[in-house]
């Protein structure tokens, strides 16, 4: 088989045009940096064709493809790919779906587009005409991810208003003496606390069955998952930097949407990636880790996945049934018992209360920064010029 080197001839030119031709040594400078910077690229186009060979003679014939990538020596991909997989280690510890927790996988999902955006420049001028499959593709996750983001803000809103109803109710018990009124009063918000998770984002899907917003989040990222794969990726830095972003982003908004469910059919999903980079692996350890932490939760008969709202939830049914107990009461006595017991029971649901809303605010800006960096390289693609 014979390599062609078509450009050989071009790069020679260049070379002695800049010599003889420029009496400017900065500018004989910078046109033998862009003629190296064009024989390498050059070089690592022959030599990846050249493995393509090889890998053709030597493989057998299989249906799944193997990508072949450029040379990923870039210094800004590598640190890229190394912050990466140091978020993902140190995200990769106990306390798995706190609001803590996943603001803390928020902020790798902000890191991660801020620099991938990074990119952007670079494949603006290298794009050509056979991306536009890989720009069509990226264009139609970045609308999914929009309106993901948009439903869980949503949820987020959902469990701010089930704390304003906590809120009542606690408030109801703060005053001295306690009697029927404000009890009434408690309980009538604690049944709006547990009401809101019942009904919460309900939807019927065509086929008439019941399912919730987020329901149909994760059926859909599940799919974005199964269909994204790494030959996207095998265009160049730029490219494998864009489908990062995609992939850590698709991984979070999946944790998020099962974590603001309500007793969620379906088991959380996994993202296949090949072990190609660094992070691939501890993003693979990081899913199964998540994965069993789950099954756990559903193995004890836990509703709810966010942490924080599974024990404030718990702790309003426990609460619900006491309040209902003092009212049902007959003799005084018993009446005083079931009441010190209430006010026990507020002090323990009050900080509960500010563990769950204290968190919310800072997931809500996330998910807000993240629908503006998305929005934001939409437009860059969407006004990105092709080459022929």
């Amino acid at each position: 088989m014979i390599f062609r080197v078509p450009f050989l001839s071009t790069l020679v030119s260049d070379v002695f045009s800049c010599l003889f031709f420029s009496s400017s040594p900065v500018f004989i400078v910078h046109s033998l940096a862009a003629v190296n910077h064009r024989v390498l690229r050059m070089s690592a186009s022959v030599f990846a064709s050249l493995g393509a060979v090889i890998h053709s003679f030597s493989s057998p014939r299989s249906s799944h493809r193997v990508p072949i990538f450029e040379d990923k020596s870039n210094p800004a991909l590598l640190a890229f790919e190394s912050s990466l997989l140091e978020q993902l280690k140190s995200t990769d510890e106990t306390g798995y779906l706190s609001i803590e927790w996943l603001c803390q996988a928020m902020e790798m999902v902000l890191s991660t587009h801020a620099s991938a955006e990074s990119f952007v420049p670079e494949l603006q001028l290298d794009a050509t005409s056979s991306d536009r499959k890989w720009i069509d593709s990226f264009l139609d996750n970045s609308i999914k991810l929009l309106d993901t983001c948009v439903t869980l803000k949503a949820a987020v809103a959902e469990i701010e208003s089930y704390c304003g109803h906590l809120k009542v109710a606690l408030r109801a018990l703060e005053k001295e003496p306690i009697g029927e009124v404000q009890l009434k009063r408690c309980l009538e918000a604690l049944n709006k606390c547990m009401d809101a998770l019942k009904r919460r984002d309900d939807a019927v899907n065509h086929l008439g069955h019941r399912r919730t917003k987020l329901e149909n989040c994760s059926s859909m990222l599940r799919r974005m998952g199964e269909r994204l794969n790494m030959e996207d990726a095998s265009n160049g830095n730029s490219w494998i930097a864009i489908y990062t972003a995609q992939i850590i982003t698709i991984f979070v908004y999946g944790l998020l949407s099962s974590a603001l469910s309500l007793k969620p059919r379906r088991s959380l999903s996994s993202i296949s990636v090949d072990a190609h980079s660094s992070w691939s692996v501890s993003l693979i350890n990081l899913q199964q880790r998540v994965k069993e932490h789950i099954e756990k939760k559903k193995s004890r008969g836990s509703n709810l996945f966010l942490e924080e709202l599974d024990m404030a939830d718990i702790a309003v049914r426990k609460f619900h049934d006491l309040i209902q107990e003092i009212l049902q009461g007959n003799s005084a006595s018993a009446k005083g018992i079931t009441v010190l017991k209430g006010k026990e029971g507020s002090k323990a649901l009050q900080a509960l209360l500010m563990d769950l809303q204290q968190g919310l605010p800072a997931l809500q800006s996330h998910l807000e920064n993240t629908y503006r960096n998305l929005l934001r390289s939409r437009m860059a693609f969407l006004d990105m010029p092709l080459g022929s």
